[in-house]
């Protein structure tokens, strides 16, 4: 029986409370003051400007809009809406990968499922697929949904911290304080129905035969995915309405605690004057405080569900009526007289009808089947007949009375809707049955006498069909209104999970309030006979029961004990559900206790262990159960765990169950490159080190320049400020070091010519790390490695070509920013704390000196390249013109015509050598900056700062030292082979000017040198030897400059620079000698 006592519960303070702590705190989704980073106090799930809480939510938009009543043409909520649906609406880009798919050469998803997915089963932990058929659109909801309540929950824990209660005793200020904390609390129950209804909505509307996957079309994949969606919606309805009594009613008793007992608010039996009716209300209804009994509550919180669940049920077949179904659920719609055929039938024959005529025969004769117990109707009313009772069974369970009386008087049987009304109990205004326990008792006897027609041939097998015997359905709403489960789970009417649940719970609720009406009528019994009086109450019964008649027998509300008697069924299907896992996690949730952790561990460990891609369904939704219990009840979180026999793979051991699912959905969304948008967000539920390893991981394999700003957008609004620049590091440096060809996406230009893939895509990794000034001394670190990566591997030639150091080169040139270096070193000496483990201003000086180095070297080369090219395709010597032959010239005409022939080829030899000068200049200037370079060519000052003493830190000034010592030598004889070859090409262009002129020749060189003299002689001023080592165009000039390299290399910066090589530099700067005592004189230039 139940306990008489008073019930407590916790305090409801209603949706007012949530709107006015609402208006305190301000809209959610307001936008960050700077547009490049959120404030220290922005919210991490805050909308910012680029990236919109919900995709596809207009600019502006609150994102807890999201569950509000904004429904479109159909009713539907703008966050069950697919992404294609919201990209037609709004006229604008959805998600990258939801509106660029990958073409079908290019589709990573097939492979890195396979990648995903590869391996056996483990153990022997089978299953049966979950979901069956791709459910992608449904992902953006679910991610939607879990964004507007993670923003909720943050508001609240802002909140939360406003709220100080202060020191000393006034009353004014720690009453203000506690009604803030109410209100906080309310919205943050607020939140959680809100976050747990959108889930429901979300699976239903997924579920629902009028979905795209709906109907009786529908291909069996399909339709696995429609039944799936059904019961996880389903689930989460269940958890809405355990969760409105509050987190008690949901996770009930899951910490060890014992049940609490079922318990009234007052005794009937001390209320004997009151009408049966009152007497519920006050024993059965909510308390002055609006408290009811825990298990009463969750009973009626649990009835109400399922009555809920098998309405959608009965409205959908409904629906269904009008798609040419086979199985109508109502009798025809013109039908309003009662058996109409058979009674014509009967005018022609003659006889009556006995109403009892199917009992009786039956018990006359034990062998006749259910399927001629009402042989007594013609065929087309017992189908009618069944089809009614069908329908009215259907309202039955789903608490429509009303609508199931009303239909049965429409087809001409009021007589059974007046047979129906008889468990109304007697109320003071004389409404309701003065004899309701006389009433029931007939119910059950003859709900009895009804299972005895209905069990009689019918096995598991017979009992799935679609339409059984009209009685077969009458008998089972007097199961339902006599609370007789044990043949009601009997009846082939049953047929599914929920049925039989409905059976246990109606029957549950309706033994509590017969317990309380007979303590009532037994105190009414008893006051009677103690006064003697022929006058009792009205409506005391004194024949409710007979002396050996037993009432049924409930659970005091113990839902685990009343669940048990599902067992009994014959069907399968009622008794375990098929198996689904669905509704073994709504047995779990309405069991509570350690049912609870035991389902959501074995959940978890088969998801965690799952190699099919069909799994993942369930996977998404087990780790939004555990994201949310996480959320509410941390506590009971840190106890769920994988069984010891499970593995979760990598070093994940210490990982709570929380993160280990997360983990496991995170690595499922980023192999989908349309689901690609919603891996930030989850990642953000992750420890600080999970964020950075898996992230990183993730953003490695997102190519196109669309994607990355997205993914790094998300990044900087749902990580901890600064984690961005950490998780960019990580993946620009794995990047780096790994040679992983590029992978193109779609649209994208191709590799560089000349630039291997693997390059290409070392190159733009670097990409990263440019989208945000912020990031961009970290640009530097990583593009100088990378430079350093590539000195070291490519190495450098002298041969008249640059394609040795293309890739340094294109990397440079088109790949950085012309200004990285000023900005990397600008953002450092202007840090505001915002990025961890910034760069010191010091050591961003020294970064840009790097990067300066290598590129001053890069463009020496070039010059270099180009000079060789330039050296090669130009001639030194040339054929003068022929002087006119014939006698017929006198003196004077070949005098004019021999001075136009040195004329034209002094000319000749001034542009040849303008051409080779000016490439000998240009690359001698830059091999010197490079040589000269202040304070030495790649000298890491670091080491003298000693700043830093990382790894990285001490590889660069290794790597550093190495290039310095490989490439300085070379670009020392890189110089010295400029000038030299300059200046021997310059002597060729002598000795052809004197072989061809002779003795006339030097005043034709003397001209020449003296154009392209840089001293400042005046035009009018006599020729002098000067010129020989003055005049670019003299061989003497680039001698000299030769012998000059010798002072750079002698300086402290490239002391010792030249190293074994220094004896053959020493050679070379003695022979340059010899050739400028050579050509620095007259008489020794001029001798043929």
């Amino acid at each position: 029986g139940v306990t008489t006592t008073m019930a407590s519960n916790d305090d409801d303070y209603g949706l007012k409370a949530y709107q006015d702590i609402q208006a305190q705190l301000g809209l959610w989704g307001e936008p960050s003051p700077s547009p490049r980073r959120k404030s220290p106090s922005a919210s991490r799930y805050n909308d910012s400007v680029n990236t919109p809480a919900a995709f596809g939510a207009s600019d502006g938009q609150e994102a807890d809009n999201f569950m509000d009543d904004d429904e479109d043409a159909i009713g539907r909520s703008p966050n069950l809406r697919s992404p294609e649906e919201e990209v037609v609406n709004n006229h604008q880009e959805g998600p990258v990968g939801v509106q660029t798919p990958l073409p079908a050469e290019h589709d990573d998803t097939a492979m890195e499922h396979e990648n995903y997915y590869d391996g056996d089963d483990h153990g022997d932990r089978n299953t049966a697929h979950v979901i069956i058929g791709d459910d992608s659109d449904s992902y953006g909801p679910y991610h939607n949904a879990l964004l507007t309540f993670l923003q909720s929950r943050e508001r609240l824990s802002k909140a939360y911290s406003a709220v100080q209660v202060e020191d000393g005793d006034d009353d004014d200020v720690m009453q203000e304080d506690n009604e803030e904390l109410a209100e906080a609390n309310a919205a943050g129950e607020e939140a959680e129905m809100k976050f747990l209804s959108s889930l429901a909505e979300i699976c239903l509307l997924r579920g629902s035969q009028d979905g795209r996957n709906g109907g009786r079309s529908a291909t069996a994949p399909a339709a696995g995915l429609c039944e799936a969606s059904k019961n996880e919606g389903n689930f989460w309805d269940l958890m809405t309405a355990l969760r409105e009594g509050g987190t008690d009613s949901l996770f009930y008793c899951v910490n060890g605690e014992s049940p609490p007992d079922l318990l009234l608010n007052n005794d009937p039996a001390t209320m004997v004057a009151t009408s049966p009716a009152e007497v519920l209300e006050a024993c059965l209804g909510e308390d002055e405080n609006g408290n009811t009994s825990l298990p009463l509550q969750r009973l009626n919180a649990a009835l109400s569900w399922i009555e809920a669940c098998l309405g959608r049920n009965f409205d959908e077949k409904i629906a269904n009526e009008y798609k040419n179904s086979s199985d109508p659920i109502l009798p025809p719609p013109g039908r309003r007289t009662m058996w109409p055929a058979t009674v014509e039938s009967m005018k022609r024959k003659g006889g009556k009808i006995h109403l009892d005529a199917p009992l009786q025969h039956m018990f006359g004769d034990r062998s006749t089947s259910p399927a001629s117990v009402s042989s007594f109707l013609e065929s087309e009313d017992e189908a009618n007949e069944a089809r009614l009772l069908r329908a009215c069974f259907m309202l039955f369970q789903a608490g429509r009375v009303e609508e199931a009386l009303k239909l049965v008087s429409d087809c001409g049987q009021p007589w059974r809707a007046a047979s129906w009304i008889g468990g109304e109990p007697l109320s003071s205004d004389g409404s309701g049955n003065p004899t309701r326990a006389f009433w029931k008792k007939q119910c059950r006897q003859i709900s009895k006498q009804m299972a005895r027609v209905t069990q009689v041939g019918n096995s598991p097998q017979e009992s799935t069909r679609s339409l059984h015997s009209s009685i077969a359905y009458e008998a089972a709403i007097l199961c339902l209104l006599s609370d007789d489960v044990n043949n009601a789970l009997k009846n082939p009417v049953f047929q599914t999970w929920e049925s039989g649940v409905h059976a246990v719970l109606h029957a549950e609720r309706g033994i509590i309030v017969d317990e309380v009406l007979m303590a009532h009528n037994n105190a009414r019994i008893e006051a009677a006979e103690e006064s003697q009086t022929h006058f009792p109450y009205v409506g005391t019964e004194f024949d409710a029961l007979d002396a050996t008649e037993t009432a049924p027998e409930g659970c005091d509300g113990d839902l685990g004990a009343a669940l048990e008697q599902l067992d009994s069924s014959l069907l399968d299907e009622v008794r375990e559900g098929s198996g689904d896992p669905f509704r073994n996690g709504m047995s779990s949730f309405l069991v509570g206790q350690n049912a609870v952790k035991e389902y959501i561990e074995e959940c978890a460990a088969l998801s965690i262990a799952a190699q099919n891609e069909d799994e993942a369904c369930f996977l998404r939704f087990i780790v939004h159960l555990v994201i949310y219990i996480d959320s509410v009840l941390p506590d009971f979180s840190s106890q769920l765990s994988l069984p010891q026999d499970v593995s979760a793979g990598g070093d994940s051991n210490d990982d709570s169950l929380c993160e280990l699912l997360l983990l496991k959905y995170i690595s499922y969304l980023s192999t989908r490159r349309d689901l690609w948008p919603h891996v930030a967000l989850y990642c953000s539920l992750l420890s600080v080190d999970n964020i950075l390893e898996t992230y990183s991981s993730f953003l490695i394999n997102v190519h196109s320049d669309q994607e990355r700003k997205m993914a790094l957008q998300q990044a900087r609004d749902f990580f901890p400020e600064g984690l961005d620049c950490c998780i960019l590091r990580n993946v620009v440096r794995e990047m780096i070091i790994s040679d992983i060809p590029w992978q193109h996406a779609p649209g994208e230009e191709g590799t560089p010519a000349g630039v291997n893939s693997a390059d290409a895509r070392k190159m733009r990794s670097i990409h990263w790390l440019c989208y945000y000034p912020e990031h961009w001394p970290d640009a530097l670190v990583c593009s100088n490695q990378l430079l350093r990566i590539f000195l070291l591997t490519e190495g450098v030639g002298t041969e008249p070509s640059d394609s040795n150091l293309l890739a340094c080169k294109i990397f440079c040139d088109k790949m950085l920013p012309d200004d990285l270096a000023d900005v990397a070193v600008m953002q450092c000496e202007q840090n505001d704390g915002h990025v961890p483990s910034s760069i010191s201003f010091p050591m961003a000086q020294n970064l840009r000196k790097e990067y300066i180095s290598i590129e001053r070297f890069l463009n020496a080369h070039t010059m270099y390249a180009q000079f060789l090219d330039v050296l090669a395709n130009t001639s030194p010597t040339h054929s003068s013109k022929s002087k006119m032959a014939g006698g017929t010239q006198n003196e004077f005409e070949k005098g004019i015509a021999d001075k136009m022939e040195r004329n034209a080829f002094r000319q000749k030899k001034t542009g040849v050598c303008k051409i080779i000068t000016k490439a000998a200049s240009r690359a001698s200037d830059a091999l010197m900056e490079v040589i000269s370079f202040s304070g030495g060519w790649l000298i890491d000052e670091n080491v003298f700062l000693n700043e830093e003493d990382t790894e990285e830190a001490q590889s660069r000034s290794h790597e550093m030292s190495a290039i310095r010592s490989l490439f300085l030598p070379k670009m020392v004889f890189m110089l010295y082979e400029v000038l030299d070859k300059t200046a021997s090409w310059l002597e060729q262009v002598v000795y052809d000017t004197l072989i061809q002129f002779g003795s006339g020749s030097e005043d034709i060189l003397l001209s020449l040198f003296s154009t392209f003299d840089e001293s400042d002689r005046s035009n009018n001023d006599e020729v002098t030897v000067d010129v020989l080592t003055t005049s670019l165009a003299a061989p003497g000039y680039w001698h000299s400059k030769a012998l000059s390299v010798a002072s750079v290399i002698g300086n402290d910066a490239n002391n010792q620079v030249l190293g074994s090589d220094m004896e053959l530099f020493q050679t070379s700067i003695a022979e340059s000698h010899m050739k400028l005592g050579r050509c620095s004189k007259f008489d020794s230039l001029f001798d043929c």
